[in-house]
């Protein structure tokens, strides 16, 4: 039997509350599962959007974790916003307002865990946190947004820090200094360890004389330096070994690759590489023997399509052109590797798991079935009409949220949101939600759009011009509504 303070909730918020109580991993994955049935259900459970957020355009990558949403103050550089999205009664509120001395530097944050002694008074499952990572002019600060504790680190004298990476293979914040193109250091790497606790390693200095006249850029990823030189050039070294090498002597390549517009990526496992051979042209082979496993083109006219490893670490790619998606399975069989198409997903396709029809989603949350061959856009194409796509992977839940934004061109232009939900393992598209938002926009407008999920949250960042707009939306079910 229900209490008297449960009586009255919907079975999703029950899910949720008995989320913090559940004490073994098979409850919580079980849990999980319910979640999952219940946000992909045909009947009974919507998105409901519940506050629309404004912010500077700095936050358009949305910086979001564990139910709190962090903006920087369109009308100040040095004001942070926390809301709290699952305030009283699950509504967002505002947390704290945090006033730097020191101007934000526009997308130089990251995620990652934060360490809590045991005598800190907030409680946390295996003493971690997550906090936010972001430099000042003078300073690496690092944020803990439900307690809106903010505390700092000066920065090494003397340069002008820009940008900050986040290596979770080796623990290191790497934090990079603008750079200097005429002089013989390039740049300036000044590395942090975070884990267990912040901590100050070195100043890594790149060089002209040490990697090369031909160098342009030089990135911290994955354990590993990349240095970016002339002629679509990549040398990938080990970050340790060039840590502890620092002579005037060039430490060991690992190797050597040539990409346009330095295109790499590595990931899954076995490690394969992905590179560009040529606009719009992606290579994939095994970092292990060299061998080539497949090669992957995006149409001739497409802008910046898409390539990369699934986040699950799977042997698996997913592939974004022209308003499409697409996952790629690596498969071995009788000893030889080789690549597997999935479903292709675009807007225009209709099907979704067996089901003939779809649903239109209202602001408030209210659901309208419609036939599936009565979709609100054209089947048709319209060259006047373009599709930008995004997408994010839900782990929990295992899914795959895939959001297209269509410009809809009448005599005020508008963009038109639809959802897409896929199943993350077999790629099928398990359910379509059109939100019913116009976007209203200008034909001076170039907007950008991201998508992250979370449990029963949805967050969709639009930038346009210098400010972002967040759209909160949560499943909930119609029976409340």
């Amino acid at each position: 039997m229900r209490s008297g303070s449960q009586k009255n909730c919907t079975p999703l918020n029950l899910i949720l509350q008995r989320q913090i109580t559940f004490s073994t991993r098979i409850l919580k994955n079980l849990s999980w599962k319910v979640l999952k049935s219940l946000v992909i259900s045909k009947e009974g459970f919507s998105l409901k959007e519940i506050k629309t957020f404004q912010g500077a355009k700095s936050c358009s990558r949305i910086i979001y974790s564990d139910g709190y949403l962090i903006i920087k103050d369109v009308s100040s550089s040095n004001t942070l916003k926390i809301y709290n999205l699952n305030g009283h009664n699950r509504l967002p509120i505002l947390k704290h307002k945090i006033c730097d001395n020191e101007e934000w530097k526009d997308r130089s944050y990251g995620i990652s865990p934060v360490f809590l002694n045991s005598s800190s008074h907030v409680l946390q499952k295996d003493c971690y946190k997550i906090g936010l990572y972001y430099i000042t002019a003078g300073k690496l600060r690092l944020l803990i947004p439900d307690s809106g504790v903010v505390d700092f680190v000066t920065l090494p004298e003397g340069y002008r820090f820009s940008e900050l990476a986040i290596d979770d293979e080796t623990h290191t914040l790497a934090i990079s200094s603008v750079k200097n193109p005429k002089g013989n250091t390039l740049l300036v790497f000044a590395l942090y360890e975070y884990y267990p606790h912040l901590k100050f390693q070195q100043l890594l200095h790149i060089q002209k004389s040490i990697f090369g006249a031909s160098i342009t850029g030089a990135e911290i990823n994955q354990g590993l330096l990349l240095t970016l030189h002339k002629a679509n050039k990549v040398k990938v070294y080990s970050l340790p070994i060039v840590c502890r090498q620092q002579t005037s002597s060039a430490p060991p390549v690992l190797f050597e690759i040539e990409t346009f517009n330095h295109v790499m990526l590595i990931g899954t496992s076995p490690y394969h590489l992905v590179k560009a051979t040529h606009m719009n042209s992606f290579l994939i082979q095994n970092l292990e023997n060299g061998k080539a496993l497949c090669s992957i083109e995006g149409k001739p006219d497409s802008f910046e399509p898409y390539l990369g490893f699934h986040p699950d670490a799977s042997p698996r790619l997913i592939f974004t052109d022209q308003g499409t998606f697409r996952l790629y399975n690596i498969i071995n069989k009788d000893g030889k590797p080789s690549l597997v198409p999935g479903d292709l997903h675009t807007l225009d396709d209709t099907e979704v798991s067996d089901s003939n029809d779809h649903t239109t989603t209202t602001r408030t949350g209210r659901t309208v079935k419609k036939p599936a061959r009565s979709s609100i856009y054209s089947n048709t194409s319209d060259d006047d009409e373009t599709t930008q796509l995004t997408w994010d992977y839900e782990d929990d839940l295992n899914l795959l949220g895939v959001l297209y934004a269509r410009q809809v061109n009448e005599r005020n232009s508008y963009i038109k949101l639809t959802l897409d939900l896929l199943d993350s393992t077999t790629g099928k598209k398990l359910k379509r939600i059109e939100l019913d938002r116009k976007i209203r926009i200008s034909k001076f407008d170039n907007p950008e759009f991201y998508l992250r999920l979370d449990a029963d949250q949805c967050l969709i960042s639009i930038s346009r011009g210098s400010a972002t707009s967040i759209l909160a939306f949560r499943f909930i079910s119609t029976n409340s509504v």
